[in-house]
């Protein structure tokens, strides 16, 4: 007597998502104690598409590049500088590199290409391609920043310039194409994290006055520091973003949980969390002019809300785990804590009472977004399946 053959029920939802058909093969494999269930043709992963395409945009703007040297006549040209290679990178190579985010967004949308980008929405695309502008030409600029003090006056000629132009152009190009492909709401978070802390150490590093924190916090938005533009504008980019993650996480939630108040209410008030960030860059701290105080009117605004969402969590978020009540408990008590060594004792000063608060409130912001991506992805990407055991006349067909 053989085997017994075992048989399970695949939900139409997946048979949707990766275009099976009746008679189709799967292979089923075992993962870290899970059963792992693949197409048997499975599309091109997004890392191949992504080196399979950026040569296109690389060779044509490295090709006009070069074209650009014999016609200014240019035999060598500096590595960094006013007229440089690294200067070129930072505008035709991102150029391209925005053209190549575009082209494979877009792509993807339409279900050209596989690809995770079904998930973010129209609306959210210009805050989401703007951030990862920025992202790339700041790592550009650290990067060349780099390279310039290791290879001080360094110049190439034609083609060796051309060869380096390449290269670099053909990493910005397979970083936004490979961005364009896999970017989900997991990917915004970081991505929110990484422009809110990185404007945040830029403004810090790059301000004139290196006693900025006896001052307070707010000193590296007002008119006194040198890059007040750089702290104002991370803030401001950083609520639209969050507004954009917001809204993707909610949508998804309100699928699965519809005409829910309490979901409701949490996403008003996140909202208005992340519209207050952003106030908080648009007016900066000053003691004239016509918005004397608005600055710490919203700051204050922003502490009622965070205070607002971690003690109404358990009752606003369904099937909060204990783990993450327990660690919003601790963040409000510390919060608590730090008020009181501030205000009443005096033994924290104004910066580092706002700099706790700060990394407090916005590691509770980044836990709660983490929490509700885990609740859509487990609500909507979950399904029960029975085993069931195949009838003998199943059997003598096989």
């Amino acid at each position: 007597m053989g085997k017994n053959t075992f048989s399970i029920t695949i939900p139409e939802k997946i048979v949707e998502e990766f275009h099976l058909e009746n008679e189709d093969e799967v292979t089923v494999s075992i993962k870290d104690q899970k059963i792992v269930i693949e197409p048997k043709k499975k599309a091109p992963g997004n890392q191949t598409l992504s080196l399979r395409w950026f040569l296109i945009p690389t060779t044509v703007i490295s090709l006009l590049f070069l074209g650009y040297l014999f016609y200014t006549d240019k035999t060598q040209i500096a590595l960094v500088g006013a007229y440089s290679i690294a200067n070129f990178v930072l505008s035709f190579g991102v150029l391209s590199g925005v053209f190549s985010f575009l082209l494979f967004f877009i792509k993807g949308k339409r279900d050209q290409v596989t690809t995770k980008s079904k998930d973010i929405y129209w609306r959210n695309f210009p805050t989401i391609l703007l951030s990862f502008i920025v992202i790339l030409v700041f790592a550009l600029l650290v990067f060349f920043k780099v390279i310039g003090l290791v290879f001080i006056g360094a110049t190439f000629d034609r083609y060796t310039a051309t060869l380096l132009f390449f290269v670099f152009v053909g990493l910005v190009n397979y970083f936004m194409i490979y961005s364009a492909l896999s970017i989900t709401p997991a990917k915004l978070t970081n991505l929110l994290i990484f422009v809110i802390i990185g404007g945040v150490l830029l403004a810090m590093i790059t301000n004139k006055d290196y006693q900025w924190w006896q001052f307070n916090f707010s000193f590296l938005g007002t008119i006194e520091a040198k890059s007040s533009w750089q702290f104002n504008v991370t803030l401001m980019f950083s609520s639209l973003l969050m507004v954009a993650l917001i809204d993707g996480l909610f949508v998804e939630l309100q699928k699965a949980i519809p005409h829910s108040k309490r979901l409701t209410i949490l996403r008003v008030l996140l909202t208005l969390t992340a519209l207050d960030l952003g106030a908080v860059g648009l007016f900066p701290y000053t003691e004239t002019g016509p918005f004397q105080g608005v600055h710490n009117q919203v700051a204050g605004y922003l502490v009622y809300l965070i205070v607002i969402l971690i003690v109404g969590i358990k009752w606003l978020l369904p099937n909060v785990t204990k783990e993450f009540l327990s660690i919003s408990y601790m963040i409000a008590a510390t919060l608590v804590v730090v008020v009181v060594l501030f205000q009443w004792t005096s033994y924290l000063s104004l910066t580092a009472f706002e700099l706790l608060s700060f990394m407090l409130a916005f590691s509770w912001i980044v836990l709660l977004l983490q929490n509700l991506q885990k609740m859509a992805q487990n609500i909507n990407n979950t399904f029960e399946v029975k085993v069931k055991l195949a009838s003998e006349k199943q059997e003598e067909q096989e």
